[in-house]
């Protein structure tokens, strides 16, 4: 069995360049002047894929290990065409499934088999919808009759309304090659051409056939397929095409590829230097009522969005908030530095442009535009509670290794150095995480400097809530020192500043690690925007809750303050109080978060309440 292919993506990547045909320059066809260079090698990781300007739909992908079986072509998505022995089964039109296997060796009457690019120039002229969607096209050997299918496949458009002339010049070139490669030279004669259509048709294909000839007496047939049939596909429009032919071809300068962003519609990120609505208006030709987002680089990181779909129902604010969220300079400082407009035109942000790569503009509009579904959210949840678990787990291993270093009982201060042990893993523990997560950009986990003042009014109330019902503090227990011994100022600072790194290490996890999980697949909350509570917020404060009930179980966290001379009330309304008060910290904790972009604000708010309640604990302790 030959390499299984790999699924080639929905969005073409990004033009790593186009190979000469005929010089550097577009050519000159037959009747003078110049026939543009339509195709194109494009680049995904180690793979490379070939393309037509006005076919950006489809992505042809040529490996000579291909055999795939019909079993792997069905895991290969919709919209696939497998093209002369790619495919190791028989000849194959599943419109059901859109799968096309077109062959002419196996499971099959070779004799009566059309060759594959007849095959293909049939599907073409019987309607295949081409233009619906992408299509996924893999070639193994690039012989001439794989090359002349994938030409068929790419030119669609234009053979579908092909002048006589034009007809003339191509049908009796897949007529005879289709002849030829089915059943030898021999029927070449019967092909239903005249001797003299014959003898010309034989003599182009002869040409293409010395091409071919010396690569492979080179030595250099498996070495670059997709650059070799790139070159034949130029070839084959200089047999076929003139000048005249594209008298109405335009192009912008560069794709950087395309992503879906809802049937049928398709977001498209290029690079012009013409306007946004001349721009506009090339890319319909080739793209059509598929055409529903242009991303326009007019100079380098300045950009333009433009709905082209006006009564599709797509709404840029989706798209600005994505963008927003995922581009570092955006860092709310000031507010109005931002991606943002109306909703039919906006752009990056002003003056300062954009921190992202075209590639990562075209993936996170896919994302901005993606539904999200119960198993989105509850993979997001799985990998919460993980990561949580993780730190947990940390975060024991240092209480137990330390217990191993010091004798038992703990001092104040040797317990302080316990928590910051045990916050300064999970710290740790929760960056690594972010970092794993976020694919290195941290920034979008709340570690960044704040930007922004308003979520300074949500900050006196999460102090308060800490100084009188701080779930989050140590118990007394933990502060007392022994019979006759002070706890003395260093006691006092130590466990100051492990509750310090305590605030750091909640915040890390839960509005950085779990917040940060939740954030790409629902909406937030900006610097400067709109209040409300989001998805992310609500999430990352319930888990919060629920460690706070946990802690205090297993008393490592304190009582309600309000409850702390009330043993009765404090064992029948304790676990309520104490969720309701994590909660709402939770929620006051999320809103600073989302609202500063920012870690830090919520550390300081909650160790300033946590150190509150430390110097109130003290003075009941008479300490």
């Amino acid at each position: 069995m030959g390499a299984h292919p790999p699924v080639m993506p929905p969005t073409i990547p990004a033009a790593t360049g186009v190979l000469p045909i005929r010089g550097r320059d577009a050519w000159r066809g037959e009747a003078g002047g110049k026939i543009p260079q339509r195709y194109q090698i494009r680049e995904s990781e180690d793979l490379r894929y070939l393309r037509c300007r006005e076919a950006p739909g489809l992505g042809v992908s040529i490996d000579h290990s291909y055999a795939i079986s019909e079993a792997e072509a069905r895991k290969l998505g919709r919209q696939v065409i497998l093209l002369d022995g790619a495919g190791c089964f028989g000849p194959m039109i599943d419109d059901a499934k859109q799968l096309y296997n077109l062959d002419h060796h196996v499971g099959c009457l070779r004799a009566i088999t059309l060759a594959t690019c007849e095959q293909a120039l049939i599907l073409v002229l019987k309607g295949l919808e081409l233009d619906k969607g992408d299509w996924k096209i893999y070639a193994g050997e690039p012989d001439l009759d794989t090359v002349f299918a994938i030409w068929v496949l790419l030119n669609y458009r234009r053979l579908r309304e092909f002048s006589p002339d034009a007809k003339d010049r191509i049908v009796p070139l897949l007529r005879l090659e289709g002849a030829i490669d089915a059943n030898g030279f021999e029927v070449a004669d019967y092909c239903g051409l005249s001797q003299a259509a014959v003898g010309i048709t034989k003599e182009k294909l002869d040409r293409l056939q010395a091409m071919e000839l010396k690569v492979k007496q080179a030595g250099e047939w498996d070495n670059d397929p997709v650059g070799y049939t790139l070159t034949m596909l130029g070839e084959i429009d200089h047999l076929v095409y003139t000048a005249t032919d594209f008298a109405d071809f335009t192009a912008v300068e560069e794709e950087y590829g395309h992503v879906d962003i809802g049937d049928p519609y398709v977001a498209v990120v290029c690079r012009d230097s013409s306007g946004i609505y001349e721009v506009e208006k090339r890319l319909k030709k080739n793209w059509g009522d598929r055409l529903g987002i242009v991303a326009l680089e007019k100079a380098p990181g300045h950009y333009t969005l433009r709905r082209a779909a006006a009564l599709a129902g797509i709404d840029l604010t989706r798209a600005y908030e994505k963008l927003n969220l995922l581009d570092p300079v955006v860092d709310g400082r000031p507010a109005e530095k931002r991606w943002g407009g109306s909703d039919d035109i906006g752009g990056s942000p002003k003056g300062v442009g954009t921190g992202l790569a075209p590639k990562e503009i075209r993936n996170i509009l896919k994302l901005a535009y993606r539904p999200v579904s119960a198993m989105d959210t509850l993979r997001q949840l799985a990998w919460a509670v993980t990561g949580f678990a993780a730190a947990a787990v940390v975060a024991v291993a240092g209480w137990f290794l330390f217990g191993m270093l010091v004798e038992k009982p703990y001092s104040p201060i040797e317990m302080a150095a316990c928590l910051s042990v045990m916050a300064a893993l999970s710290i740790a523990t929760a960056g690594l995480l972010s970092v794993f997560f976020s694919q290195r950009r941290l920034w979008l986990y709340g570690w960044r400097f704040p930007g922004g003042y308003d979520w300074l009014l949500v900050v006196p109330a999460v102090i308060l809530g800490a100084a009188l019902g701080a779930a989050w503090v140590p118990p007394e227990a933990w502060l007392r020192p022994a019979p006759g011994v002070q706890l003395g100022l260093r006691g006092v600072l130590a466990t100051g500043g492990a509750i310090v790194l305590l605030a750091l290490a909640l915040e890390s996890l839960f509005r950085g690690l779990v917040h940060g999980l939740f954030l790409l697949t629902a909406p937030t909350q900006r610097v400067g925007g709109a209040w409300f509570l989001s998805r992310p917020v609500w999430w990352s404060a319930a888990l919060y809750a629920v460690l706070a009930l946990v802690g205090w179980q297993l008393g490592a966290v304190a009582m309600p303050f309000a409850l702390t001379s009330h043993a009765v009330l404090a064992s029948i309304l304790g676990p309520l109080l104490l969720v309701l008060l994590a909660l709402g910290a939770g929620l006051g904790l999320g809103l600073i978060r989302e609202r500063s972009s920012s870690l830090w604000p919520g550390v300081v708010a909650q160790a300033a309440g946590m150190v509150l309640r430390l110097m109130v604990e003290l003075r009941l302790m008479g300490t």
